[in-house]
């Protein structure tokens, strides 16, 4: 597991650095507490994909989405839901051709459901720093 201890100066780089490694389709999976940066960080990925527009948190809505030339992109943020079952009654298209899924509070899905995909674990250092690992 790689760690980085990041500023907000430091995450876009960080996110166009980390787009390079993802296999199309792909899940990241996004872990950490209320305020960690989850929102923050996923803005960064999806700016970093080029994508325009303004991304804003999918807490209300569940799930945003975003395209580029090649590419849909999912926002999901589980934080409101309760329970497996209403992930799974989402019917999202993971690992369809073309998607790219983040996740945040991916910590509600199980192991066994989460095979393959990728981890963000998001710490809060201090005011203006968090250490990423992956």
């Amino acid at each position: 597991m790689i760690s980085k201890e990041l500023k907000q100066e430091d995450l876009q780089t960080f996110a166009e650095q980390f787009i390079l490694d993802l296999a199309i389709p792909s899940v990241v999976g996004l872990k950490g507490t209320l305020g960690a940066g989850k929102t923050t960080l996923i803005k960064n990925l999806i700016h970093a994909l080029g994508v325009n527009e303004k991304v804003t948190s999918p807490t209300f809505n569940i799930v945003r989405t975003y395209k580029n030339d090649l590419l849909n992109i999912y926002h999901v943020d589980l934080y409101r839901l309760t329970s497996i079952h209403e992930f799974l009654d989402l019917d999202l298209p993971l690992n369809e051709e073309n998607t790219l899924f983040f996740i945040e509070w991916s910590d509600m899905i199980p192991e066994s459901k989460s095979k393959g995909w990728r981890f963000l674990d998001i710490e809060v250092i201090d005011e203006t720093t968090r250490k990423v690992s992956y």
